[in-house]
């Protein structure tokens, strides 16, 4: 049986487990790197209809909620309940409201800034996919008192679409914190 399909019927995208790792793919490190770049890029300069462009049209994020744990070996971060979960269309509607005239709440907008390092790409099961791996810095502020500086690593799903470039299919952060701040929830990684 494939994944994504359980006894004949086709598991929904959003219900598939992330995938594990699979082979190493060192020579996809720097394209895929510059990909990251770029995309994190459109994010900090308010490019949202071009970060958006960049999302595959069943993209899923996903914030998984990060668990106190005594034994190291144990999963830092659970893979049932979340912070947040949103979907491109869901985004779009965000990231649209800031736009708007009436998005008081938005005035003065924020600032974010986004590193990435540390890319590391690995086979997935579906054709043309990759697992990539990097860790993150994230930060927010607005005026003289509001910031927020948030580190985690990130899962992401790139898939290369022949004369297109990569797109992102699935992004899961992995938030360093172990309670998150409003602020910090409020960063699209």
């Amino acid at each position: 049986m494939s994944e994504g399909t359980a006894a004949g019927h086709e598991t929904a995208y959003e219900l598939r487990p992330f995938p594990s790792r699979g082979v190493r793919q060192v020579e996809l490190d720097a394209s895929v790197s510059a990909f990251l770049t770029e995309e994190s890029a459109a994010l900090d300069e308010g490019r949202h209809q071009d970060w958006l462009d960049l999302l595959d049209e069943r993209f899923l994020y996903q914030v998984p909620v990060p668990l106190l744990r005594e034994d190291p070996a144990l999963p830092r971060h659970s893979d049932r309940a979340l912070l947040f979960e949103a979907t491109k269309h869901i985004l779009a509607m965000k990231l649209g409201r800031a736009g708007l005239r009436h998005a008081w709440s938005d005035r003065p907008g924020g600032v974010t800034r986004h590193f990435v390092g540390g890319v590391r790409v690995f086979a997935a099961p579906e054709a043309d996919t990759w697992r990539v791996e990097c860790n993150v810095l994230a930060t927010w502020t607005r005026g003289r008192g509001e910031a927020a500086l948030a580190t985690a690593a990130r899962h992401d799903i790139v898939r290369c679409l022949p004369g297109a470039g990569y797109r992102l299919l699935r992004r899961r952060v992995l938030l360093d914190a172990e309670v998150a701040t409003h602020q910090q929830l409020s960063i699209i990684f």
